[in-house]
Order: structure tokens, then sequence, then C-alpha cells
């Protein structure tokens, strides 16, 4: 009797053998910062204690953290650090498990991540057999490894085996709003009002010129001062006047809107661009 087999398929990954005292070695540049905080403050509780009664530096070291806990400067610069830090950690292990290594199983090498004002940049160097487009690749998957918004990978054109991993955290324009003056002179509904409504426009505060050329006249061999809005104008908002109703106009129906005609180019257009 014959038995049908069946064989699945598997994947080999061979590693040269690596030296312990390499890879130890390796550990240690890739937590420099945390062996360096660390002995940074060793360092520092030596040598208060050296100085001062225990009691007194548990004081001076609260005193000290509150200080950065309650400074924004110093609060933002500590946790956006922290972040870098982390996200070089995130970007490592991402690249592993996304087999982005040369055939001798090595991946990039890590040589500097600092924060930005959007997140952190992370500048690798890639080792022979990795290509830039191999680490372009992996955008979505570093995005969300490293808890991030979006991920951008460039290429410096002198060298192309240093590249540049800018993780997306924040967007700092998100928070103000852009405003135009011209929203104060068009209605809200977009339609044009009824005919029997007067609409006051706002009044700037000061006049001057504008620049336009000689479109506003001229005045004694000079161009004439012509009304603008600037941010610098106290401008009044804007009045809409609408009728009393009377006995005859209550009973009407409310009169049907018209629609609304767009001028032909033309005019001065530099007080909206």
């Amino acid at each position: 009797m014959i038995r049908a087999s069946r064989t699945d398929g598997f994947e080999i990954i061979t590693a040269p053998t690596v030296h312990p005292l390499a890879r130890l070695l390796g550990l240690l540049i890739r937590l420099r910062a945390e062996i360096t905080t660390i002995l940074a403050v060793v360092a520092v509780w030596v040598l208060l204690t050296s100085w001062l009664r225990t009691p007194f530096v548990i004081a001076l070291v609260a005193v000290t953290v509150a200080v950065v806990l309650v400074t924004p400067v110093l609060r933002r610069f500590v946790a956006y650090r922290a972040a870098a830090v982390m996200t070089r950690h995130r970007l490592r292990q991402v690249l592993v498990e996304r087999r982005c290594l040369n055939f001798s199983r090595h991946a990039p090498l890590f040589l500097w991540s600092h924060p930005t004002e959007v997140g952190d940049t992370v500048w690798l160097f890639l080792r022979a057999g990795i290509s830039p487009t191999d680490v372009e690749e992996q955008t979505d998957w570093i995005a969300s490894g490293c808890f991030a918004r979006d991920a951008r990978v460039t290429t410096v054109r002198s060298m192309t085996a240093l590249v540049k991993v800018e993780v997306i955290r924040r967007d700092p324009l998100a928070r103000e709003l852009i405003d135009s003056e011209l929203a104060d002179w068009t209605a809200t509904t977009g339609q044009r009002p009824p005919s029997s409504t007067k609409v006051v426009p706002p009044k700037p505060g000061n006049a001057h010129w504008s620049g336009a050329g000689d479109r506003g006249g001229r005045q004694d061999g000079k161009p004439a001062q012509r009304p603008t809005l600037d941010e610098r104008d106290d401008v009044p908002p804007m009045v809409i006047e609408h009728p009393a109703p009377t006995a005859n106009t209550a009973s009407q129906p409310a009169p049907t809107p018209e629609p609304v005609k767009v001028p032909e180019r033309g005019g001065d257009w530099s007080d909206y661009v």
C-alpha cells in the first residue's frame, strides 16, 4: 500500500558564528544611553552622599524630579529624548522581525537618534547586502511598531548607504487653524440673502495704500490711500439688518433665495490673493 506523503515549507536562516565579545560589545553600544544615564545617577548619588546626609540627599533628588516634572521645557526635553531612545530600539526590532537583513543575518547599523518637532529621527548605515528600498518597504510596520502615525525614509544622494528614518508622532500645525478674512464677507449658508436684507460690511479701523499700482487713484502725484484689512486693523463685526415684519408680510411665505451670480473675472484681485 502506497501512502501519500506531504511536506510543508519551512525557512532555514543560517548565520555565521559571532564571537561572544563582539555580541557583548554590540549590546553595550545599543544600550549606551541607558548605561550612561545609570552611571551618571549613581555618580551623582555617591558624590552627594559624601557631602550631605542621606535625608538631605533624598530631599534634594525629590525636589529636582519635581522641578523637571513641573517645568514644561525640561519635561518635554526628557520625554522627547526618552522617546527617541525607545524609537531606536523599536526600529531595530521591527527590521529584525521583518527580515530586513543581509544574508549574513546582520541588521543595519544604528548611528544616531534624536527628537524633532514632529517626532523622532534615526540615522542608519546599511551593511553590504541591504538596499534603501528594503527599508522603504517597511514604513507601515515601522509606524505601527514605533507607536507613531507615520514613517518616512529618506536616502542621502551622495551616499545611498546612509538612510534617515523619520517617525512622525504629532502635527504641530493642527493646534491652530488658519482663518481667512474672506469668511467675514460671505454668507455662512453659501446662498444669497433675501433682497430685502441689508448687509453692512465692516469698516477698517485705518486706511492705507495696499501697493497695487495706481488702481486707487492719485492725489497730488501720490497714490491715494484705500481702505484695506490686515491683522493690525480693529475691524468691527459684520452687521446684518433684517426688515421689521409687517401685517402684510407676516402672512406671505418667505421669498425663495435667488441663485448666486458669479461675477466675471475682472477688478482688483490683489486684495483677495
